[in-house]
């Protein structure tokens, strides 16, 4: 039995350290075979937190009888679990115990519930008119106001379309979704969640023009004028007053709506531009991972290990019956519950998932990089061919259709041979573990910049109602507001540097984004070390400013207001980069051996799809002083510059084989054939020691003779 090999992280050639063992193992069957029992685990740990949190969830289920849908785990939006912290639980009162059997109730329950009392309040006013003083002719506000009958009338329409209003806007998610459903939009569950978002708002707007629209009319034709009046509508001055605050209050709630549309308009076609295409690679990868998962999972219940029944008797014997029928009684009992769990999902509308749903195991199992690799060994071991150590497309078409077979193996075979190995298999599932990960911190980072961005634009609604308010409740303060307003204009140029850097930040986010959170970004300009710019990873990404993580580990903040006006180059958005290698070779290195260089380093990029594309291009740049040549020798990379570690590999491996085909032709460098520059070359200087300076010894001082010096050897 062989040692287990460590990983062969740089591509080298390991030699086997135990050449006397009767059978060798590929790498691969190494690493299955000494990750086995880890694998197995890994995949129990991830079922058994999936049959968990399914029974929570039932268990839940049996005791909220709400008829509110339970909202699916979001993929990209992973809630955060925040550390308990410990408190002393506090006994309920009968008011909590009150309120927490109310938020049991469906919603139209609960909010019959919430109107009930206070509309039996304001039954006062008109019980007291129409039953305790029927022949008093009661009026709100005097000789020629509102019956007081019919000002309770109002007052019970303005609280009773509160909960009309909301009971009303419930629906909006529910009639988004089928409207989106009608016109075939396969996302219709964003557009359910837009309806869940603007339910509130919309309540708000409709409850103020229902007030409004309720409010005249009503106080206008029930005056308590005597019969003689000639004016039927006498001046009464809190109808007025009341009149131009639901006015305001009108203004107000359009502006929100208005306001929130807008915020959910901006977030949409946001969402849509940056990251639609990379969510949807991601799940289409995701849902490929699912179906070779519940391939696997249908291979291995044939498997003694995973299906208890399959097995054979054991050492003492074969199954007592009373075993065989406990046993088969467990069976039917099981399945009896999923049917029935089956019948009250469909009774009510909600999707029930079955215990080890395939999406929830693989979604479990893509949450690190550890069990994203378990993952891909059990999903290789289920689907590899007994007399092969790769995967092929034979091995894809028996779970997917021909086109769907050849998408799925394009995605996993990294180096374009026709194959893939477990090392493979193992990359581009922990590929796709990263990728959800960087699609869920941008996703949580754009939340942020959303909700910052709508605080701004509530408090500049607040001030413009506010305005509105006072400009109709008084005509003097009207007046007054306008000479501020003056004052304030005068005074702009004390806030014209924040609201410049405002509207840059807002244009340099939402407009331009150049780069997401995790994006490898190099900003040019006088920024960096040397004020030359500098590579950047993206930390997070605010309402008006960023935070970069330098290549060294330094964290820096940078004003969005200044990225605005800077070149900013992506490497995420980049891709096929070239690389370009300059070398300095011998006056007189001919074109042939150039052309020969190249088409042996063709070769190479030919061998190396994966990290490589098949081309390569020499250029000949400058020849300096009948000495040197200035060589360019430029190949182009398969994927971008995000992966500084992944660069500098593929760079040094291609350095690596451009030195040793060099080596190889006998492509020398300027200095070879100079004196000293090779061992054939035996030409070497000596150090000696300096002439004797005594007083005996004479040197000419120039014209007729020449002396050599002493003691000079060669």
């Amino acid at each position: 039995m062989s040692i287990p090999r460590r990983p062969n992280t740089f591509n080298e050639k390991v030699e086997d350290e135990t050449p006397l063992s009767p059978m060798e193992l590929q790498d691969d069957e190494s690493r299955e075979q000494a990750n086995r029992l880890n694998d197995d685990l890994e995949l129990l740990r991830a079922e058994r937190y999936v049959s968990n949190q399914e029974h929570d969830v039932a268990s839940r289920r049996s005791r909220d009888h709400r008829l509110g849908d339970i909202p699916e785990e979001d993929a990209f939006n992973q809630p955060v679990d925040e550390p308990a912290q410990a408190t002393q639980p506090q006994k309920p009162t009968a008011a909590n115990k009150l309120w927490a059997k109310v938020k049991k109730f469906p919603r139209v329950i609960r909010y019959f519930v919430y109107w009930l009392p206070v509309a039996a309040v304001l039954l006062a006013p008109i019980m007291i008119d129409s039953v305790a003083l029927p022949d008093t002719q009661l009026a709100v506000g005097g000789a020629g106001g509102v019956h007081l009958f019919w000002f309770g009338i109002w007052l019970e329409i303005v609280w009773g379309t509160l909960w009309l209003s909301r009971i009303t806007c419930a629906t909006m998610p529910y009639l988004f979704k089928f409207c989106a459903k009608a016109v075939g939009s396969s996302n219709y569950k964003k557009w359910k969640d837009v309806g869940r978002d603007l339910e509130l708002h919309a309540s708000l707007f409709i409850w103020m023009l229902a007030v409004l629209c309720s409010f005249l009319p009503i106080v206008n034709t029930k005056r308590a004028v005597p019969a003689d009046a000639e004016d039927k509508t006498p001046f009464i001055p809190w109808i007025d007053i009341v009149q131009k605050v639901i006015v305001s209050l009108f203004v107000l709630a359009t502006l929100n709506i208005v306001e929130k549309i807008l915020i959910q308009w901006i977030a949409s076609s946001f969402h849509m531009r940056t990251y639609a295409y990379r969510i949807e690679a991601n799940k289409r990868d995701i849902d490929f991972l699912i179906s070779m998962y519940t391939y696997s999972r249908s291979k291995t219940d044939d498997d003694s290990f995973w299906n208890p029944t399959h097995r054979s008797g054991g050492s003492s014997g074969d199954k007592t019956p009373m075993k065989t029928l406990q046993e088969n009684a467990r069976q039917a009992w099981s399945r009896f519950g999923t049917v029935a769990n089956r019948v009250a999902g469909d009774f009510t509308g909600r999707k029930v998932l079955n215990d080890n749903h395939p999406r929830r195991v693989v979604l479990e199992l893509l949450r690190t990089t550890p069990s994203s690799q378990t993952l891909a060994r059990m999903l290789f071991r289920a689907m590899v061919a007994p007399d092969r150590d790769t995967l092929v497309l034979d091995d894809f078409l028996r779970i997917f259709e021909a086109e769907e077979a050849e998408a799925c193996f394009g995605i996993f075979d990294r180096d374009l041979n026709g194959d893939i190995s477990m090392e493979e298999l193992e990359l581009a599932s922990n590929e796709i573990h990263l990728e959800k990960k960087a699609i869920a911190a941008s996703l949580k980072d754009l939340d942020s910049v959303i909700k910052k961005l709508d605080s701004v634009f509530v408090f500049i609604i607040l001030i413009i109602s506010i305005i509105v308010f006072i400009s109709i409740l008084s005509g003097s303060a009207a007046a007054a507001l306008g000479s501020a307003g003056t004052t304030l204009l005068g005074l702009a140029w004390m806030l014209q540097a924040t609201a410049q850097e405002f509207l840059q930040s807002i244009i340099f986010v939402f407009v331009k984004h150049p780069f997401d959170v995790g994006d490898r970004v190099r900003v040019y300009g006088n920024t960096g070390t040397g004020m030359q710019g500098d590579d950047y990873y993206v930390q997070e990404v605010s309402l008006l400013y960023t935070e970069f993580k330098k290549m060294e580990g330094h964290v820096v903040q940078a004003p969005n207001s200044l990225l605005n006006n800077l070149f900013i180059l992506n490497q995420r958005r980049s891709n096929g980069l070239a690389d370009p290698i300059e070398l300095k070779v011998r006056f007189g290195t001919t074109n042939e051996v150039v052309e020969e260089l190249k088409a042996r380093m063709l070769d190479f990029v030919m061998e190396n799809k994966r990290d490589y594309a098949p081309r390569i291009i020499t250029e000949v740049r400058t020849i300096d002083e009948v000495w040197s040549v200035t060589i360019n020798i430029i190949f182009f990379h398969k994927s971008s510059f995000q992966n500084e570690l992944v660069r500098l590999n593929r760079h040094n491996k291609f350095a690596a084989e451009l030195m040793r085909q060099m080596a190889d032709l006998g492509i020398e460098g300027p200095r070879k054939h100079q004196p000293g520059g090779a061992r054939d070359l035996p030409f070497f200087w000596s150090n000696v020691q300096p002439p004797s300076y005594d007083s005996a010894t004479t040197y000419p001082t120039g014209g007729g003779g020449s002396s050599s010096p002493h003691n000079v050897t060669q």
